[in-house]
């Protein structure tokens, strides 16, 4: 591990709390900003959202003063989506050299064997955000757990 890598992950773990205690609140607000009620039920039912969440962003155009707010909270929604459908949780990835050192992502996902399956939600929300109108969250997240179950079932 290069000594740059870390300190990434070492000043990653270090705001971690900083990170996960923003979330929840951040969270619920943007789904409750955007009219879908409950927007409390998104912490446990995030699935149930996703058509919601779907339609009334398809065809909003994101100014770029706007783009960091989306993608934060798109990164939030996409994250706790996976965590809660597969048994999930939030850290920071400390494995050296892989894909997503040093990045929150989802994973140690409980029902999959594999322990080291996991999502980085910034990167699926940069691909959702930067889509075209109108952009389609559904199809995008289809193809990460086709992904996830391509990496399971390969060993």
């Amino acid at each position: 591990m290069s000594f740059q890598e870390d300190a990434l992950i070492e000043s990653r773990k270090a705001d971690f709390g900083q990170f996960y205690q923003e979330l929840l609140p951040a969270l619920v607000e943007f789904i409750d900003g955007i009219g879908i009620k409950p927007a409390h039920t998104v912490l446990t039912q995030a699935d149930q959202y996703l058509p919601y969440l779907e339609l009334a962003l398809r065809e909003m155009t994101v100014a770029e003063e706007d783009r960091s707010w989306l993608l934060t909270r798109m990164m939030y929604f996409i994250g706790e989506y996976f965590a809660q459908k597969h048994g999930g949780c939030w850290y920071v990835n400390d494995i050296p050299g892989s894909r997503f050192s040093g990045r929150y992502v989802v994973g140690k996902f409980a029902g999959f064997s594999n322990q080291n399956l996991m999502v980085d939600p910034a990167e699926v929300a940069q691909a959702y955000v930067d889509t075209a109108v109108p952009r389609q969250l559904s199809p995008l997240l289809s193809e990460v757990e086709a992904g996830l179950n391509a990496i399971a079932s390969s060993g």
